[in-house]
C-alpha cells in the first residue's frame, strides 16, 4: 500500500475502481484529503518497463532486481523503496500530460534501478535527468525531449555549480530553484567532455557505505579525461551555462 507523500502515513484504506482494476486511496490525515491511486494504462505499463530495461542495459541490472515496480498517481514524482512489502513505489505527478509523465518514469526508475531509495545526491539527480532525457528521444519522442533540455539548460543559471555541489539533499525540502536545470547541465557538459560511456559509470561508483564515490570515478578515469572532468566539476564552463 502506498504512503501519504505529505504525512508519510500508510494509506491503509483503498478501493478498487469498479471495471477499470484502479485501487484509490484517500489520505485521512490531509485537509486536503490526496487521493492517490495505481496507474493501469498500458502505454504507461509498457514505458515503465522500457525504462526499466534501458537503466539495466545503461547501468547494469540492480542487485534487487526481481522486486515489483508500482506506478501511482500523488502529489509529485518520488521513488519509494518499500524494503517490508518487497518492491518499489514509483509516484508520479497528478495532471501531469502524457510526455511529463514519460519523463517522470524516466528519472524515477533510474533511482529505482541505481539509487534503490537511499542515494540522494546530485550525481543520481544529474543521471536520472540525462536517464530521463535520453530514454525520450530513443522511445521516438525527441522533440519533447529538445524542449525539456532547453528549459532545463536556461533554468542552470539560478543556480551556481558550488552551491549544486554543496547542497545536501537529505535536508532540502524543496531542492533549491536551478537544481535539476545546474544538475542536467552539469552532465551534458561532462558527457561531452569524456563521453556518455565514462559518465555512466558514475551511477555505480559507490563507498563502501554506499554512498556516491566522485573522487573514486575520477581516479579510474584515463588521465586526459580525468583532468576534463575535474575542471568541469571546479567550475571550468565548457559548454558556455553560467
Amino acid at each position: 500500500m502506498p504512503r501519504c507523500q505529505r504525512t508519510f502515513y500508510r494509506l491503509a484504506e483503498g478501493r478498487l475502481v469498479a471495471g477499470t482494476g484502479i485501487r484509490q486511496w484517500t489520505c485521512r490525515h490531509c485537509a486536503d484529503a490526496e487521493v492517490y491511486e495505481t496507474i493501469r494504462d498500458p502505454d504507461l505499463i509498457q514505458y515503465r518497463d522500457l525504462a526499466y530495461a534501458y537503466c539495466a542495459e545503461q547501468f547494469g541490472p540492480p542487485a534487487d532486481r526481481d522486486r515489483p515496480t508500482i506506478l501511482l498517481l500523488g502529489l509529485r514524482p518520488e521513488c519509494v523503496h518499500e524494503a517490508q512489502e518487497r518492491h518499489y513505489d514509483l509516484y508520479l505527478q497528478r495532471g501531469s500530460d502524457p510526455l511529463q509523465i514519460r519523463l517522470q518514469i524516466g528519472h524515477e526508475m533510474f533511482h529505482r534501478a541505481c539509487s534503490q531509495g537511499r542515494i540522494f545526491h546530485w550525481t543520481h539527480e544529474m543521471l536520472a535527468c540525462m536517464t530521463s532525457v535520453r530514454l525520450l528521444r530513443r522511445c521516438g519522442s525527441g522533440e519533447y525531449a529538445q524542449k525539456r533540455e532547453r528549459e532545463w539548460l536556461a533554468e542552470a543559471c539560478l543556480l551556481p555549480l558550488s552551491d549544486m555541489l554543496s547542497t545536501d539533499l537529505w535536508t532540502a525540502n524543496p531542492y533549491p530553484a536551478g537544481f535539476y536545470g545546474r544538475a542536467y547541465a552539469t552532465g551534458v557538459m561532462l558527457a561531452q567532455a569524456i563521453g556518455w560511456s565514462h559518465l555512466r559509470r558514475l551511477a555505480r561508483s559507490l563507498s563502501p557505505g554506499g554512498l556516491p564515490d566522485v573522487a573514486g570515478w575520477l581516479e579510474r578515469l584515463p588521465p586526459d579525461l580525468r583532468a576534463k572532468a575535474a575542471a568541469i566539476m571546479k567550475g571550468n564552463d565548457a559548454a558556455g551555462v553560467e
